[in-house]
Order: C-alpha cells, then sequence, then structure tokens
C-alpha cells in the first residue's frame, strides 16, 4: 500500500511538473498559412516555431533576391511569432537552417549572424537538403525559451 501511494505521489508530480500543457501562437501579421500546422506552440516554458521559409507576409510568395533576401524575410517571420508569444531573438537558444544548396551557406550565413549578438549565438545546425517549400533556398526552425513574467 505505501508502494502504491508513493507510487500514485510520483506519477502526479511528474504530470505537473512534465504534463502537456500547449498554447498555440497565432500572430496576426504571419504569413497566410493554408496548411495543418501551427506557426508556434509553447509547452513546458519553450515556445517551438515551425519552419519558416522567406514569404512576404502579404502575399505569401517567395522574395525576390536569393538567398540573402530570403535569409533575412525567414528571420522577420520568426521574430513575428515570437514576439507575438512575448519573446524574442534574444530567447532563441536553438536554431536549425535548411539549405537546398550547401554553397549558399556564407551568404546565408552572413545575414543570420546580423539577427544575433557575438557571443550569444543559439545552438545551430545546418542541413543540406534536395528541395524545399515554394523552390526557398532556406528554411529554418527555431526554439526559444519563454522569458520570465
Amino acid at each position: 500500500m505505501k508502494h502504491l501511494l508513493l507510487c500514485l505521489l510520483a506519477f502526479s508530480i511528474s504530470l505537473s511538473v512534465f504534463g502537456q500543457n500547449k498554447k498555440i501562437v497565432q500572430p496576426g501579421k504571419a504569413p497566410v498559412n493554408p496548411y495543418p500546422f501551427s506557426p508556434g506552440v509553447i509547452s513546458n516554458g519553450l515556445l517551438f516555431v515551425s519552419g519558416q521559409v522567406g514569404t512576404d507576409p502579404q502575399t505569401a510568395k517567395l522574395v525576390p533576391g536569393g538567398v540573402e533576401a530570403e535569409t533575412k524575410q525567414t528571420i522577420q517571420n520568426i521574430k513575428t511569432v515570437l514576439e507575438a508569444a512575448g519573446a524574442s531573438l534574444d530567447d532563441v537558444v536553438s536554431v536549425t537552417v535548411y539549405l537546398s544548396d550547401m554553397d549558399d551557406f556564407p551568404k546565408m550565413n552572413a545575414i543570420y549572424k546580423q539577427f544575433f549578438k557575438e557571443g550569444t549565438y543559439p545552438a545551430r545546425t545546418t542541413v543540406g537538403v534536395a528541395k524545399l517549400v515554394f523552390g526557398s533556398s532556406v528554411e529554418m526552425t527555431m526554439t526559444a525559451a519563454m522569458p520570465k513574467k
């Protein structure tokens, strides 16, 4: 009986600490999203931003100008989701970058580093892929630690 009570207590504590709490972030200024995913989800103190590409929020079309313009717009689109959740790029802890051409890495990297403070860069992974949605050159996902209120 004592063992059962301890197990129940541990289970209830784990539910309250690790239990699923989920809030959808749906910014009003985000690019049009006709697909079945949320732009952002807050769960257990973290904000997960879905993959974003360099689409213009007004037209939902890819911005012209290649990987540099797309990288800048991609990060702007992510900033919109972060701000709607009450976070900023300063709160980002992890980034995954997908490039359709790894030769674009230096160009993407030059734009990317303009958005983050040197010495406080988030962890990052860059992956080369065969193709991205809308024929884009770059796609990014970010995870942020929600700031304490």
